[in-house]
């Protein structure tokens, strides 16, 4: 058809088939875009028939976009996870790094101003972290803490799972994150930063506290808006 192609083959077609597989290969590598890296990768995984389609159903179409997005997501952390590999999820691996490299950092830094800068580069590596925990209602310092200590004795797998509240190796239980997404927030963050000196101007929402019954009413609309009805935790 116009938007594709089958290929039917009796096994005999394979080396022909595998030489358009190494070209495509080779024009992957010399790609100068992302955009044309992918659809190589994708013809590739077709004609190696490692390809596999997942068929998104739901009963509105806020609910089909927010799953079709949840499985967009969760193809690009397995491809993330397939370049470089995965680390401690949950602010884990920064809250690791930020307690075991701080020396090398500083000592990698010329001059006060690169030194000032790494220190605040390493202070906010446990925000993540503290972060979660204060997500599920938890004071953030203290789960650091314990996390770095943790990671310190038993290695670098050590952290928090907010799920069950508990303190445990996060590999073992499948709690990860790519590689690649945690270096991207280290570089994406610096580059904000950067763009903030810059400007020297930044523009934020102003926290308000809210009574448990204004929360809740708010989570209530939120709740309607998504088609999910109200009173859902």
């Amino acid at each position: 058809g116009k938007e594709q192609t089958t290929v039917v083959t009796d096994g005999k077609q394979q080396e022909a088939i595998d030489a358009r597989i190494s070209q495509l290969l080779r024009e992957k590598e010399a790609a100068d875009t992302e955009f044309d890296a992918d659809k190589c990768q994708e013809r590739i995984a077709s004609l190696g028939g490692g390809i596999a389609r997942i068929k998104v159903g739901a009963a509105t179409e806020t609910e089909l976009k927010d799953k079709k997005l949840r499985y967009e997501d969760a193809l690009n952390s397995v491809q993330s996870a397939r370049e470089l590999g995965v680390v401690p999820g949950g602010g884990a691996c920064l809250a690791h790094l930020q307690d075991t490299l701080r020396d090398k950092i500083l000592d990698a830094m010329e001059g006060d101003d690169e030194r000032q800068g790494a220190l605040i580069m390493i202070k906010a590596m446990g925000a993540p972290c503290m972060q979660v925990a204060e997500n599920a209602g938890i004071e953030g310092a203290v789960v650091l803490s314990k996390v770095q200590s943790l990671a310190a004795e038993n290695g670098f797998g050590w952290g928090w799972d907010a799920g069950s509240f508990e303190y445990c190796d996060l590999m073992e239980r499948g709690i990860l994150d790519p590689a690649k997404v945690t270096i991207n927030a280290i570089e994406n963050s610096a580059s904000v930063a950067g763009l903030v000196l810059t400007t020297e101007c930044l523009v934020t929402e102003i926290p308000i506290d809210l009574s448990e019954e204004d929360k809740q009413a708010m989570f209530d609309r939120q709740a309607m808006s998504a088609g999910m009805g109200p009173g859902i935790q």
